[in-house]
């Protein structure tokens, strides 16, 4: 029987996502995952995710999918994984799915948020693993570069080696900055920003790449007219900006052709 879940975790005491064939293995969600459903299951499971988050990148809403003996097709497989999944890991639903359901393969696009804290004197502790203190930036100029990167590019320039793809051609669908209220309880401070992003699928640190740029452009080293001519160049070090770091990084949402609850 195969199963689709719906995830969330907090990744900052994770290596990433995908599991790594080591003699000394690395942390990773998938890992942690494939031992939960081995010890209900019997025997080994592989779980397919729809992305490979990046070490310390969070998701409230990863797609995977596995497959499981059929004679355990009436266990409540929401409430039995998360009895054995550390609390930073949470199954949000499990249900039955198509045999041919693929979790990566048949994602149309994929939501991802990106959270900037600005202000210098202070981080509230809860926010630490979930922001990147980027400092003060002019919110506009960030919001004036998101056009510039919406529709069908060659992504390239905005790609950190590491994964080999057929080809570096992405459509980003849509892309807003917003500002959030300051946090409650703490004194008056410098807003918090999100970019929400979403496209057809992402290069690798693609998100982190476009979030350093967007911080570039705030802080006045790059002017928004300038970033057709650097993704023209197809080149990462033609692009002066630092990747993000990943803790401000997480997967929100992946859709699918048919649209069913909690996708």
């Amino acid at each position: 029987m195969r199963l689709r879940l719906l995830l969330a975790y907090v990744g900052t005491r994770y290596s990433g996502w995908q599991i790594q064939e080591k003699p000394d293995p690395p942390l990773t969600i998938q890992g942690t995952l494939e031992r939960a459903l081995r010890k209900i299951s019997g025997v080994p499971v592989r779980i397919h995710g729809s992305g490979r988050t990046d070490a310390g990148v969070h998701a409230h809403g990863q797609v995977a999918h596995c497959d499981v003996p059929d004679a355990k097709a009436g266990l409540h497989w929401r409430q039995s994984l998360n009895a054995l999944l550390p609390s930073d890991i949470r199954v949000i639903q499990a249900d039955p799915a198509p045999a041919d359901f693929h979790a990566r393969k048949d994602a149309l696009n994929k939501t991802y948020t990106y959270q900037f804290w600005q202000e210098r004197a202070f981080v509230p502790p809860h926010l630490i693993p979930f922001v990147w203190a980027c400092g003060p930036v002019e919110a506009n100029t960030m919001r004036a570069a998101l056009p510039h990167l919406l529709g069908q590019h060659d992504f390239a320039g905005l790609r950190n080696t590491g994964t080999d793809v057929e080809s570096s051609l992405r459509t980003i669908e849509t892309a807003d900055l917003c500002t959030l209220p300051c946090c409650e309880h703490f004194p008056e401070h410098a807003p918090m920003l999100r970019l929400t992003v979403t496209a057809d699928g992402f290069l690798k640190q693609m998100v982190r790449n476009i979030a350093g740029l967007l911080v570039a452009c705030g802080q006045g080293k790059i002017h928004p007219q300038c970033i057709p001519a650097l993704l023209a160049a197809h080149d990462r070090q033609a692009v002066p900006a630092v990747t993000a770091p990943p803790q401000g990084l997480t997967l929100v949402r992946v859709t699918y052709p048919k649209q069913e609850k909690g996708t």
